[in-house]
Protein backbone atom coordinates (compact mmCIF):
# COMPACT_ATOMS: atom_id res chain seq x y z
CA UNK A 1 0.00 0.00 0.00
CA UNK A 2 1.11 3.52 -0.71
CA UNK A 3 1.77 5.66 2.30
CA UNK A 4 2.95 9.20 2.70
CA UNK A 5 6.25 9.99 4.33
CA UNK A 6 6.33 12.84 6.81
CA UNK A 7 8.45 14.84 4.35
CA UNK A 8 5.54 14.67 1.90
CA UNK A 9 6.76 11.94 -0.44
CA UNK A 10 5.16 8.57 -1.03
CA UNK A 11 6.67 5.21 -0.23
CA UNK A 12 5.42 1.75 0.61
CA UNK A 13 4.42 1.15 4.18
CA UNK A 14 4.15 -2.22 5.80
CA UNK A 15 1.16 -2.75 8.03
CA UNK A 16 0.13 -5.17 10.71
CA UNK A 17 -3.17 -6.66 11.68
CA UNK A 18 -4.63 -5.64 15.02
CA UNK A 19 -3.09 -7.67 17.80
CA UNK A 20 -5.09 -9.43 20.43
CA UNK A 21 -2.37 -8.76 22.97
CA UNK A 22 1.35 -8.57 23.55
CA UNK A 23 3.66 -11.45 22.82
CA UNK A 24 6.02 -12.32 25.66
CA UNK A 25 9.60 -11.33 24.99
CA UNK A 26 12.67 -13.12 26.25
CA UNK A 27 14.65 -9.88 26.24
CA UNK A 28 15.99 -8.87 29.61
CA UNK A 29 17.40 -5.57 30.75
CA UNK A 30 18.26 -4.36 34.23
CA UNK A 31 16.75 -0.92 34.54
CA UNK A 32 15.95 0.89 37.76
CA UNK A 33 14.75 4.40 38.38
CA UNK A 34 17.29 6.69 40.03
CA UNK A 35 17.49 10.32 41.10
CA UNK A 36 16.75 12.19 44.28
CA UNK A 37 13.51 13.95 45.15
CA UNK A 38 15.29 17.30 45.11
CA UNK A 39 16.66 16.77 41.62
CA UNK A 40 13.25 15.66 40.37
CA UNK A 41 11.68 18.79 41.76
CA UNK A 42 14.33 21.06 40.23
CA UNK A 43 13.93 19.44 36.80
CA UNK A 44 10.14 19.63 36.91
CA UNK A 45 10.27 23.31 37.79
CA UNK A 46 12.66 23.98 34.92
CA UNK A 47 10.45 22.21 32.39
CA UNK A 48 7.86 24.95 32.10
CA UNK A 49 4.89 22.64 31.59
CA UNK A 50 2.47 25.56 31.74
CA UNK A 51 4.13 27.76 29.13
CA UNK A 52 6.37 27.88 26.08
CA UNK A 53 9.07 30.20 27.39
CA UNK A 54 10.51 28.38 30.36
CA UNK A 55 14.13 27.59 31.21
CA UNK A 56 16.82 26.61 28.65
CA UNK A 57 15.85 23.62 26.54
CA UNK A 58 18.79 21.50 27.69
CA UNK A 59 19.73 21.81 31.33
CA UNK A 60 23.23 21.27 32.68
CA UNK A 61 22.03 18.02 34.21
CA UNK A 62 20.83 16.76 30.85
CA UNK A 63 24.21 17.53 29.26
CA UNK A 64 26.21 15.84 31.99
CA UNK A 65 27.53 12.29 31.55
CA UNK A 66 24.81 9.82 32.44
CA UNK A 67 25.25 7.92 35.69
CA UNK A 68 21.75 6.43 36.00
CA UNK A 69 19.38 4.52 33.70
CA UNK A 70 16.13 5.78 32.29
CA UNK A 71 13.04 4.63 34.14
CA UNK A 72 10.37 5.41 31.55
CA UNK A 73 9.79 5.95 27.83
CA UNK A 74 7.33 8.30 26.13
CA UNK A 75 6.43 7.37 22.55
CA UNK A 76 5.12 9.46 19.73
CA UNK A 77 1.96 7.68 18.61
CA UNK A 78 3.23 7.08 15.07
CA UNK A 79 6.25 5.20 16.42
CA UNK A 80 3.67 2.63 17.59
CA UNK A 81 0.80 3.01 15.10
CA UNK A 82 1.20 2.90 11.32
CA UNK A 83 -0.50 5.98 9.79
CA UNK A 84 -1.10 4.21 6.48
CA UNK A 85 -4.85 3.92 7.22
CA UNK A 86 -5.18 7.70 6.95
CA UNK A 87 -3.63 7.80 3.49
CA UNK A 88 -5.58 4.75 2.35
CA UNK A 89 -8.81 6.53 3.34
CA UNK A 90 -7.66 9.67 1.56
CA UNK A 91 -6.85 7.78 -1.64
CA UNK A 92 -10.24 6.05 -1.53
CA UNK A 93 -12.15 9.28 -0.99
CA UNK A 94 -10.21 11.38 -3.48
CA UNK A 95 -8.97 8.87 -6.10
CA UNK A 96 -8.25 11.54 -8.72
CA UNK A 97 -5.64 13.25 -6.57
CA UNK A 98 -1.93 12.52 -6.84
CA UNK A 99 1.02 12.80 -4.48
CA UNK A 100 1.21 16.57 -4.97
CA UNK A 101 -2.24 16.96 -3.43
CA UNK A 102 -1.38 14.92 -0.35
CA UNK A 103 2.00 16.59 0.00
CA UNK A 104 0.31 19.99 0.14
CA UNK A 105 -2.18 18.81 2.75
CA UNK A 106 0.26 16.99 5.00
CA UNK A 107 2.97 19.62 4.94
CA UNK A 108 0.43 22.37 5.58
CA UNK A 109 -1.10 20.35 8.41
CA UNK A 110 2.11 20.22 10.42
CA UNK A 111 3.11 23.73 9.42
CA UNK A 112 -0.22 24.89 10.81
CA UNK A 113 0.38 23.14 14.14
CA UNK A 114 3.68 24.98 14.52
CA UNK A 115 2.14 28.29 13.46
CA UNK A 116 -0.74 27.92 15.89
CA UNK A 117 1.58 27.05 18.76
CA UNK A 118 3.82 30.03 18.04
CA UNK A 119 0.82 32.37 17.84
CA UNK A 120 -0.99 30.83 20.83
CA UNK A 121 -3.98 29.93 18.63
CA UNK A 122 -4.27 26.27 19.51
CA UNK A 123 -6.89 23.98 18.03
CA UNK A 124 -7.06 20.17 18.38
CA UNK A 125 -5.02 18.26 15.83
CA UNK A 126 -8.06 16.72 14.13
CA UNK A 127 -9.57 20.19 13.61
CA UNK A 128 -6.35 21.41 12.05
CA UNK A 129 -6.28 18.35 9.79
CA UNK A 130 -9.88 18.98 8.71
CA UNK A 131 -9.39 22.66 7.93
CA UNK A 132 -6.23 21.96 5.98
CA UNK A 133 -7.91 19.18 4.02
CA UNK A 134 -10.73 21.58 3.11
CA UNK A 135 -8.18 24.13 2.00
CA UNK A 136 -6.31 21.58 -0.10
CA UNK A 137 -9.56 20.66 -1.86
CA UNK A 138 -10.27 24.32 -2.55
CA UNK A 139 -6.89 24.78 -4.22
CA UNK A 140 -7.80 22.17 -6.85
CA UNK A 141 -11.45 23.27 -7.14
CA UNK A 142 -12.85 20.11 -5.60
CA UNK A 143 -16.44 20.26 -4.43
CA UNK A 144 -16.89 19.38 -0.74
CA UNK A 145 -17.07 15.64 -0.01
CA UNK A 146 -18.28 15.41 3.59
CA UNK A 147 -18.28 11.60 3.69
CA UNK A 148 -14.77 11.31 2.23
CA UNK A 149 -13.53 14.01 4.59
CA UNK A 150 -15.05 12.25 7.60
CA UNK A 151 -13.48 8.94 6.55
CA UNK A 152 -10.02 10.49 6.41
CA UNK A 153 -10.40 12.05 9.85
CA UNK A 154 -11.90 8.92 11.40
CA UNK A 155 -8.96 6.89 10.10
CA UNK A 156 -6.72 8.53 12.71
CA UNK A 157 -8.64 6.43 15.27
CA UNK A 158 -8.38 3.14 13.35
CA UNK A 159 -4.64 2.69 13.00
CA UNK A 160 -2.85 -0.64 13.32
CA UNK A 161 0.46 -1.27 15.04
CA UNK A 162 3.70 -1.66 13.15
CA UNK A 163 4.74 -5.34 12.83
CA UNK A 164 7.50 -5.17 15.45
CA UNK A 165 5.51 -3.42 18.16
CA UNK A 166 4.15 -6.34 20.21
CA UNK A 167 7.48 -8.13 20.63
CA UNK A 168 9.54 -5.01 21.23
CA UNK A 169 7.15 -3.50 23.76
CA UNK A 170 7.32 -6.80 25.62
CA UNK A 171 11.09 -6.42 25.73
CA UNK A 172 10.82 -2.90 27.09
CA UNK A 173 8.47 -4.06 29.81
CA UNK A 174 10.96 -6.81 30.66
CA UNK A 175 13.43 -3.98 31.27
CA UNK A 176 11.10 -2.66 33.95
CA UNK A 177 10.34 0.49 31.97
CA UNK A 178 7.19 2.54 32.43
CA UNK A 179 5.58 3.47 29.11
CA UNK A 180 3.33 6.27 27.86
CA UNK A 181 2.22 7.84 24.61
CA UNK A 182 2.91 11.54 24.03
CA UNK A 183 1.24 12.74 20.87
CA UNK A 184 -0.40 15.62 19.05
CA UNK A 185 -3.41 13.31 18.70
CA UNK A 186 -6.21 13.64 21.25
CA UNK A 187 -6.45 11.30 24.23
CA UNK A 188 -9.66 9.65 22.89
CA UNK A 189 -7.94 9.00 19.55
CA UNK A 190 -4.89 7.49 21.22
CA UNK A 191 -7.01 5.33 23.52
CA UNK A 192 -9.11 4.09 20.60
CA UNK A 193 -5.95 2.89 18.86
CA UNK A 194 -4.66 1.30 22.06
CA UNK A 195 -7.91 -0.65 22.51
CA UNK A 196 -8.12 -1.62 18.86
CA UNK A 197 -4.69 -3.20 18.96
CA UNK A 198 -5.01 -5.00 22.29
CA UNK A 199 -2.52 -2.79 24.13
CA UNK A 200 -4.79 -2.05 27.09
CA UNK A 201 -2.86 -1.88 30.35
CA UNK A 202 0.51 -1.53 28.67
CA UNK A 203 0.80 2.26 28.64
CA UNK A 204 0.37 4.11 31.91
CA UNK A 205 -1.23 7.03 30.15
CA UNK A 206 -1.90 8.64 26.79
CA UNK A 207 -0.66 12.23 26.90
CA UNK A 208 -2.04 14.71 24.39
CA UNK A 209 -0.79 18.16 23.52
CA UNK A 210 -4.41 19.21 24.14
CA UNK A 211 -3.49 19.21 27.84
CA UNK A 212 -1.14 22.18 27.42
CA UNK A 213 -2.59 23.61 24.20
CA UNK A 214 0.80 23.55 22.50
CA UNK A 215 1.88 21.11 19.81
CA UNK A 216 5.26 19.41 19.76
CA UNK A 217 8.03 20.48 19.53
CA UNK A 218 7.02 23.07 22.15
CA UNK A 219 8.83 22.43 25.45
CA UNK A 220 5.49 22.46 27.29
CA UNK A 221 4.36 19.47 25.23
CA UNK A 222 7.45 17.38 26.00
CA UNK A 223 7.26 18.32 29.69
CA UNK A 224 3.96 16.42 29.94
CA UNK A 225 5.91 13.19 30.35
CA UNK A 226 7.86 14.59 33.30
CA UNK A 227 4.63 15.49 35.07
CA UNK A 228 3.03 12.12 34.28
CA UNK A 229 5.98 9.98 35.35
CA UNK A 230 7.16 12.22 38.18
CA UNK A 231 10.71 11.95 36.84
CA UNK A 232 13.30 14.44 35.62
CA UNK A 233 13.95 14.61 31.89
CA UNK A 234 17.26 12.74 32.09
CA UNK A 235 15.41 9.67 33.40
CA UNK A 236 12.83 9.60 30.59
CA UNK A 237 13.57 8.26 27.12
CA UNK A 238 11.64 9.59 24.13
CA UNK A 239 10.83 7.52 21.03
CA UNK A 240 10.21 9.77 18.03
CA UNK A 241 8.84 8.92 14.58
CA UNK A 242 9.46 12.16 12.67
CA UNK A 243 12.86 13.84 12.33
CA UNK A 244 11.61 17.14 13.74
CA UNK A 245 10.21 15.31 16.78
CA UNK A 246 13.53 13.57 17.38
CA UNK A 247 15.30 16.92 17.24
CA UNK A 248 12.74 18.60 19.48
CA UNK A 249 12.86 15.89 22.14
CA UNK A 250 16.66 15.88 22.19
CA UNK A 251 16.82 19.67 22.38
CA UNK A 252 14.38 19.52 25.28
CA UNK A 253 16.82 17.20 27.06
CA UNK A 254 15.32 13.72 26.76
CA UNK A 255 17.58 10.78 25.90
CA UNK A 256 16.10 10.17 22.46
CA UNK A 257 15.68 7.23 20.10
CA UNK A 258 14.51 8.04 16.58
CA UNK A 259 12.40 5.19 15.20
CA UNK A 260 13.14 6.16 11.60
CA UNK A 261 10.87 3.65 9.89
CA UNK A 262 10.84 5.51 6.57
CA UNK A 263 14.55 6.32 6.25
CA UNK A 264 14.02 10.07 6.40
CA UNK A 265 16.92 12.53 6.59
CA UNK A 266 17.65 14.22 9.89
CA UNK A 267 16.82 17.85 10.51
CA UNK A 268 19.68 20.28 9.82
CA UNK A 269 21.85 20.86 12.89
CA UNK A 270 19.83 18.29 14.84
CA UNK A 271 21.43 16.91 18.01
CA UNK A 272 22.82 13.39 17.96
CA UNK A 273 20.28 10.69 18.84
CA UNK A 274 20.12 6.92 18.51
CA UNK A 275 18.58 5.97 15.15
CA UNK A 276 17.02 2.68 14.07
CA UNK A 277 14.29 1.34 11.81
CA UNK A 278 12.14 -0.25 14.54
CA UNK A 279 11.53 -0.26 18.28
CA UNK A 280 14.70 -2.23 18.93
CA UNK A 281 16.46 1.13 18.96
CA UNK A 282 14.41 2.07 22.04
CA UNK A 283 15.54 -1.11 23.79
CA UNK A 284 19.11 -0.17 22.87
CA UNK A 285 18.53 3.25 24.43
CA UNK A 286 17.43 1.60 27.68
CA UNK A 287 20.45 -0.72 27.73
CA UNK A 288 22.84 2.05 26.82
CA UNK A 289 21.81 4.11 29.83
CA UNK A 290 22.27 1.28 32.35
Amino acid sequence: MLGLRLDGTFNRLSSASPRGGLAHSRATCRVTTAGSHDRNRRELLRAGAVGLTAAPLISAAARAPRSAPIGAVAFDAFAIFDPNAVFAAAAAGYPEQDAKFWRAWFQALFADTWLRTSAHRYRPFIDVAASRLDRACQTVNLAPRPHARDQVLEAFSTLTVWPDVADQLGGLRACGLRLALLSNLSQPTQRANIRRNGLDGLFETALSTDLVRAFKPAPAAYALAMSAFGLPKRDIGFAAFAPWDAAGAAWFGYPTAWVNRQAQPAEPDAPAVLIGRDLNIVLQLARRTV
